[in-house]
């Protein structure tokens, strides 16, 4: 059985995820269709990065990526197939797949050649569905379009280190809950800390402690009346050991987040200062 993700920013309201599962499952026996997500914000190219970063290493080898973000093809943005890492990707040369993986990680990178690539105002139903069916169906890549190994590279924020006891990073992900998801990592952080005391500053806010995870900020052996509430803000590396700021069990509906409350979103920095 083959395996294809979906990521986009086409949401639930509209017919267009249902039309593409729809074709999918015509042209395939028996397709595992699995959405990534439909939510993201309108064109951001980053935060589809983001996603499908966290999530396409867990599926098997050879499933087939379709992105759907900012997908037509226009004189400066291409239709492209990219195998990486045992994976197919199939999308348009936006500046996505420089956020997947450096040029020349890429085993092999197609400029997809279809007939409705020109026009197509749905490619990702009226292009890569059919494209997705003809790999499965074992057609080989280069027969699919024309070999290339250029992309467009989307320039995005490091980590910066202005000085040998200072780290700024950038909120790179906005999560449904509202924390703060930064490009600092957890060995870029050591790496500089070198186990060092620290006050992370988002915003008004200042943090000394990164926690193991969202529970752990909480003293279960106190009386239940003094341990920490929801809604204060912490720090943690999250699954993918990425710094993350955010709110103790927080809800955007009702209270705030992080996002909310400390006036932060994607492309924002935050800063940290080690002793030295």
């Amino acid at each position: 059985m083959s395996v294809i993700t979906l990521t986009s920013d086409f949401g639930s309201k509209d017919y267009v995820v249902a039309a593409v599962k729809g074709r999918l499952l015509n042209l395939l026996d028996r397709p595992i269709i699995v959405d990534i997500s439909h939510e993201i914000t309108h064109f951001s190219i980053t935060e589809t990065a983001y996603l499908l970063n966290a999530a396409y290493p867990n599926f098997p080898k050879n499933s087939i990526h379709l992105i759907g973000v900012d997908s037509e093809k226009n004189p400066k943005q291409r239709h492209l197939i990219a195998y990486l890492n045992g994976h197919y990707f199939i999308g348009a040369d936006n500046g996505i797949f420089s956020l997947l993986a450096d040029q020349d990680q890429f085993d092999t990178i197609i400029e997809i050649q279809h007939p409705k690539s020109d026009q197509s105002s749905f490619p990702m139903l009226e292009v890569f569905v059919e494209i997705a069916a003809k790999i499965i169906a074992d057609e080989k890549l280069e027969n699919l379009g024309k070999p290339t190994d250029e992309i467009k590279i989307w320039i995005r924020n490091k980590p910066d280190f202005p000085s040998e006891d200072v780290l700024i990073g950038h909120i790179v992900y906005v999560d449904r809950y509202g924390n703060l998801v930064t490009d600092i990592s957890r060995e870029i952080f050591k790496t500089i800390g070198k186990d060092r005391p620290f006050e992370i500053y988002a915003s008004n806010k200042k943090l000394t402690k990164i926690y193991q995870n969202y529970s752990s900020f909480v003293d279960f052996k106190l009386p239940e009346i003094q341990r920490q509430k929801a809604g204060k803000a912490l720090a943690i590396f999250n699954s993918l050991k990425m710094l993350e700021i955010a709110l103790y069990k927080s809800n955007p509906k009702q209270g705030g987040s992080a996002s909310d409350l400390l006036g932060l979103t994607i492309g924002n920095s935050i800063k940290i200062i080690f002793e030295n």
